[in-house]
């Protein structure tokens, strides 16, 4: 199986990603559902005053990790992801939320529709697999190096 491939079927079968970004306090982390697709692209829903959106306003420059828990060596897998974040437009927002109610169905029924909650693309500019069942730290990486536009 391509790379790609391999990197879209293991952010598909998994839910959470730990969003890091950088602002004037200094690093932040958040866990966030996603939704991805086929390009490799990521989806997730905020609110603007949290503060890694207010974070993403300032310096759309982001890093991503999404990963299985597990007491075992052989075991850890994930991806990490280097790229952009930014809320998407009215063209994509059809296809974002598609894939974001399609894996959360439940999620969009919380969300006031007159809300501050927004759709967000992180788009990858590098990834990394990692899967130690191979190998003690084994890894792949491809670079997809798109612009942030």
């Amino acid at each position: 199986m391509e790379l790609v491939e391999q990197i879209a079927a293991y952010l598909e079968s998994h839910h959470v990603l730990t969003l890091a970004t950088v602002d004037e306090a200094g690093p932040w982390a958040a866990p966030l559902f996603y939704a991805s697709d086929r390009s490799l692209a990521l989806y997730f829903l905020s609110d603007p005053a949290t503060r890694h959106r207010r974070a993403i306003a300032r310096s759309p420059r982001v890093s991503a990790a999404v990963y299985g828990g597990t007491a075992v060596w052989t075991e850890i897998t994930g991806v990490q992801i280097d790229g952009w974040a930014r809320a998407v437009d009215d063209e994509e927002r059809d296809h974002a939320f598609g894939r974001y109610a399609a894996k959360f169905p439940f999620a969009l029924a919380l969300i006031p529709p007159d809300g501050p909650y927004r759709i967000y693309q992180i788009r990858p500019r590098w990834v990394r697999l990692i899967d130690n069942a191979r190998g003690l730290g084994f890894k792949e990486e491809i670079c997809l190096e798109r612009s942030p536009a």
